[in-house]
């Protein structure tokens, strides 16, 4: 068989159909994990475009980052990659301290907030000149608005899902992040190459020079250029002027994983005893009262005793309204929250080395 070469076709054609029905049922997946949120609200597809819009703000702006400050400000690597470190650490540091704050405002009035904030700050970064200015966006202003976008988001993927679809739904939403850091390395790279406006008001061979050390230290103001780095900085904002629209019209509402709605069916008669004809338009108990019966009749459909849907109900959510000490309190209680403090811990040193590598690699590419 070796020497005809059939066993060597035998095996080749048991790989192909084994790699056929592998990717047969990974696409199965794919497909059936769509179709479980096509039932969902539309602020799930709100945070997935929310999470694509501020993921490519803030890693078209990490990318060109410690550049931008040694260009336009005349800043050291060592200086430039210390606020660098810096704003990612303030991230956190605000994100614990903000924590309580987010749970007695809501997931609707943070994301307004955050966007809102993110938008002023990166607008105020395009024309900024004053090194305190920058300090102050940097290390102020913008870290503040970060812990108010991406975290709020993920509470908000978990409210908008229930048990069956939320694996997929986290999945997803990763996806698109990544998809967002992909389309800005791209878009940074042609801006980079292509748009030769302005000029570089420390000039580019002034970059990573120690000796800018001391002219920055004095919070000299620089010349305002329409640089590379500039341009790229305006296209965040401009994604980020986008996703203000998109925050201000999130509800704050949640998915009830555990109850389901009955399926709305339209009555011919006016009668609910009559025969029953499903209608396209779903009833959203909005109102929390778990009286689906009355939004029915009120739009003149009847509600059958026996139909159920897939679709979980829809409710608004109410704030957790309590002090600092008794919620951050009652998460360090939780089991969970100390598992996960602990998987942080022992992964900080990798996350360390990447956000080094996110400050250092973009300069050694172009030098």
């Amino acid at each position: 068989n070796n020497f005809t070469g059939k066993g060597n076709l035998g095996n080749n054609g048991t790989m192909s159909s084994t790699l056929a029905a592998l990717i047969s049922n990974q696409y199965s997946k794919v497909t059936s994990g769509f179709q479980s949120l096509q039932s969902s609200p539309s602020e799930l597809w709100k945070a997935y475009l929310l999470k694509f819009l501020d993921s490519y703000a803030y890693f078209s702006f990490s990318l060109i980052f410690t550049i931008f400050l040694s260009h336009e400000f005349g800043m050291s690597d060592v200086r430039a990659g210390t606020i660098y470190g810096a704003w990612g650490a303030l991230i956190t540091v605000f994100g614990l301290v903000t924590g309580t704050i987010i749970d007695n405002l809501g997931v609707a009035k943070c994301l307004r907030i955050g966007f809102s904030l993110s938008f002023l700050t990166r607008l105020t970064l395009f024309f900024c000149t004053s090194e305190r200015v920058l300090l102050f966006c940097t290390l102020g202003a913008l870290p503040l608005a970060n812990c108010l976008g991406i975290p709020v988001l993920t509470v908000g993927i978990r409210r908008y899902t229930n048990d069956e679809n939320r694996g997929f739904a986290f999945g997803l939403f990763y996806v698109i992040m990544n998809v967002g850091a992909l389309v800005a390395g791209p878009l940074v790279d042609v801006l980079t190459i292509f748009y030769k406006g302005g000029g570089s008001s420390k000039g580019d061979d002034d970059v990573g020079n120690d000796d800018n050390d001391d002219a920055a230290m004095t919070g000299s103001t620089a010349e305002w250029a329409m640089t590379t780095n500039r341009a790229i900085i305006l296209s965040g904002v401009v994604a980020n002027f986008f996703a203000v629209f998109v925050a201000f019209s999130v509800r704050e509402i949640k998915v009830d994983a555990n109850a389901k709605k009955s399926t709305p069916l339209r009555n011919t008669n006016g009668n609910k005893q009559a025969a029953l004809v499903p209608t396209e338009e779903p009833v959203d108990d909005l109102n929390g009262d778990g009286n689906v019966d009355d939004l029915a009749s009120e739009r003149g459909i009847g509600v059958s005793d026996n139909a159920a849907s897939s679709s979980p109900k829809v409710t608004q959510f109410q704030p957790i309204k309590g002090s600092t000490f008794k919620i951050l309190s009652e998460t360090v209680r939780t089991p969970n929250f100390r598992r996960f403090l602990l998987v942080c811990l022992l992964t900080l040193n990798v996350r360390m080395v990447f956000r080094h590598l996110d400050g250092t690699l973009p300069k050694y590419m172009m030098r």
